[in-house]
């Protein structure tokens, strides 16, 4: 999940010949050099190395996982998807497909199409159509109906002193379906699609199933829900996570307590700044408590995922351009405590030219990121103030 983007730029650089350089120019030009450089002062990349290098021996987390997944998808178009199946105690999932021939693809063409014939081998021929197939993952809770027990004598005697017949105990129930998620096929014949059994709540009795669809578009998104049963098993129901970066998701257990929790980025810093490419973004932790979903990033117990993090971030800094990944650095900083040692950095480094992201707004933006009063444009550092206060990121001190 977590992702580190390595930055690299053109450098322009000055060809001498030096056939026609004299040694005292040659110390001269040096000496320059070394003035120049030292002046200048550290790089951001040397900036960041020597204020984080600590973190760059943090351990992994959330890598030890035995919870039943299935994530199958982005194969080979012209084949149809298998069924597949998990299950843990009285719970089994089952993801299935509902072809859409004759469907429109993402393009506009239809995705109904033929492989040319000379393109396939011999045993191939009639296997280069491209059907599109939708995702279906039903639920199912191997739980039996309860069974009848028969009444004392006085209970089931008539009135006429006739004596009842006894109760007959029902059968069984077979397995009901508690949820049905059917997701879009994309104009693709195996889109991708995880599932997962994990326990998110340990609050009702059963575990949870994370089910999560890919959308299709550049650069996005998973498409994540939860099916969750209330406390007692009676009722369930699916709460949508949301749409994230990335392709589909699953729970991780962070901090290896055995419930698991949602290791994501926080979407608010990608294209803030700078292009996708040019944006980082710190560590978002949202977890299952009571049936609802919650923000759980802030908590202590998440520190060490919180270092992790930071390690990924810092594997690639950039020189050039770089408020985009200021912006996320600082912010997991903040997580970590640091935040006031990565805003005095950023104070230092932070581009100049760049003017992407600096109109604040005197309101709060609607959904479509509009503003619906007045916007002033700023200088870097106070349009990252403005944006970490918005998103509950607190540099102390």
């Amino acid at each position: 999940m977590r992702q580190a983007y390595v930055f690299s730029y053109p450098e322009s650089c000055v060809m001498f010949s030096v056939r026609c350089l004299r040694f005292p120019l040659l110390a001269i030009l040096g000496l320059f050099v070394v003035t120049t450089a030292h002046a200048a002062g550290p790089s951001l990349g040397d900036a960041v190395r020597q204020a984080d290098g600590k973190y760059l021996e943090t351990p992994e987390t959330g890598l030890v996982d035995s919870s039943p997944k299935i994530m199958v998808g982005g194969g080979e178009d012209s084949m149809a998807p298998l069924d597949e199946e998990i299950s843990l105690g009285k719970l089994r999932v089952t993801l299935t497909y509902v072809a859409e021939a004759g469907a429109k693809s993402p393009a506009g063409k239809r995705a109904l199409q033929d492989i040319p014939e000379e393109a396939m081998l011999p045993d191939e021929l009639g296997l280069g159509q491209i059907v599109p197939h939708a995702p279906v993952v039903t639920v199912y809770l191997d739980e039996p109906a309860p069974v009848a027990s028969p009444g004392d004598d006085e209970t089931d005697m008539p009135a006429d002193g006739v004596e009842a017949s006894p109760a007959v105990e029902a059968a069984p129930a077979g397995p009901r379906i508690v949820a049905t998620l059917k997701g879009d096929s994309n104009g693709s014949s195996d889109p991708p699609v995880s599932m997962q059994l994990a326990e998110l709540d340990p609050n009702n009795p059963y575990p949870e199933i994370v089910v999560s669809f890919f959308s299709g578009d550049a650069h996005c998104c998973s498409v994540t829900h939860i099916i969750t049963s209330n406390a007692d098993g009676s009722e369930w129901k699916t709460i949508d996570v949301g749409e994230f970066d990335g392709g589909p998701m699953l729970a991780v257990d962070l901090d290896g307590n055995g419930v698991y929790e949602f290791e994501t980025r926080d979407n608010a810093f990608l294209y803030a700044f700078g292009c996708y490419a040019c944006s980082q973004a710190p560590l978002q932790v949202l977890a299952l408590k009571d049936g609802e979903l919650k923000d759980v990033s802030a908590e202590a117990r998440f520190k060490p995922a919180h270092a992790a993090w930071l390690k990924s971030l810092i594997v690639g800094v950039p020189e050039d351009e770089a408020n985009g990944f200021l912006a996320g650095y600082v912010a997991q900083k903040t997580r970590l405590g640091e935040g006031k040692q990565a805003w005095d950095l950023m104070l230092k480094h932070y581009d100049r030219k760049v003017d992407w992201g600096l109109e604040i707004c005197s309101k709060a933006r609607n959904k479509a990121g509009k503003c619906p009063g007045k916007t002033t444009k700023v200088a870097f550092p106070q349009a990252l103030k403005h944006m970490l206060k918005e998103n509950g990121y607190r540099i102390e001190g």
